[in-house]
């Protein structure tokens, strides 16, 4: 199937009604790319530890506004509207794409991983192994197994003895960990998350294998209370530092964490903060992928 994608030049302070035209004209929503934005996202340091080189080759000097509409659909009338609201004539790009049937062509790129203790699979892929499984419906929310974060998080986990313990799953996005722990055998798991997306994921994901479990959305600090024998942190170096006191304090005594997301080039960084040299936790495993490190943590 065939569509039409408009995509329009504008200055940054004209997304706003660039978007409204191109939905009045029929797209069915709108997509910004602000090069601007993303300088200020990088410059700021916040919350991330690295990102993608290409982001340095964004024009900054204005913003593209992008919608699409089907391959009859007349937009004839769209270049008038945007000079009417703009007060100027601005070019409008038209490129004839074809979908290919993206619904099930990006399924082609999902396969099931075997983690040893368990396999993750894509729910289309359901079928009988000879392990634990975990069903996983692949969406918008960060967790499928395939990257080396997730990955490493599940073989730490299955080093621990989980058998009538209580998991925490913090920031759990889809909730891939969470549901590793309780299907390795853990008694309960809570799953907390800030992104009302990733609740959503991780509640679908709990309903696709059979399980019930809290989920709970907002801030860690704010929104659990308990104490958890085992606490699951795949987040970013910077993110872990900060929540590093709430995370102590949610662990009981002589409990783990697993810490992930963590660059190389941080590591120091995240284990200086966590006490390892005072004692306060020990390293019982590491794990390292790629430009990543995960840690299995006790809490002495």
């Amino acid at each position: 199937m065939k569509y039409k994608q408009v995509t329009v030049k504008v200055r940054h302070d004209e997304t706003d009604i660039v978007s409204y035209a191109i939905i009045e004209a029929g797209s069915e929503g709108a997509s910004v790319t602000d090069g601007e934005e993303v300088r200020e996202i990088l410059g700021s340091k916040k919350n991330w530890d690295y990102y993608d080189p290409s982001l340095d080759e964004i024009d900054t000097s204005a913003a593209f506004v992008s919608g699409c509409f089907g391959e009859d659909a007349d937009i004839s009338g769209l270049t008038d509207t945007l000079a009417k609201y703009l007060g100027r004539d601005v070019e409008v790009d038209v490129t004839v794409c074809d979908s290919v049937d993206w619904e099930n062509e990006w399924k082609k790129y999902y396969k099931p991983i075997d983690f040893g203790a368990l396999v993750v699979v894509p729910k289309w892929l359901d079928g009988n192994y000879d392990k634990p499984k975990i069903l996983i419906d692949p969406g918008m929310a960060f967790g499928t197994g395939t990257h080396e974060t997730t990955g490493m998080c599940i073989e730490l986990l299955s080093d621990v003895e989980l058998s009538d313990k209580s998991a925490l799953d913090v920031g759990c996005g889809s909730g891939i960990l969470g549901i590793s722990a309780l299907r390795l055998g853990a008694r309960e798991c809570t799953f907390i998350d800030i992104d009302p997306q990733a609740v959503c994921a991780t509640e679908s994901n709990l309903s696709l294998n059979g399980l019930k479990a809290e989920v709970l959305e907002g801030d860690l600090t704010d929104k659990y209370g308990g104490k958890a024998d085992i606490v699951l942190a795949n987040l970013t170096a910077d993110i872990l530092l900060r929540l590093r006191p709430a995370l102590t304090d949610v662990m009981q005594s002589g409990g783990y964490i697993i810490i992930s997301g963590i660059i190389n080039s941080r590591v120091s960084d995240v284990l200086d903060g966590f006490g390892i040299d005072d004692g306060e936790f020990s390293i019982v495993r590491a794990r390292k992928k790629g430009e990543w490190q995960a840690f299995l943590l006790k809490k002495n």
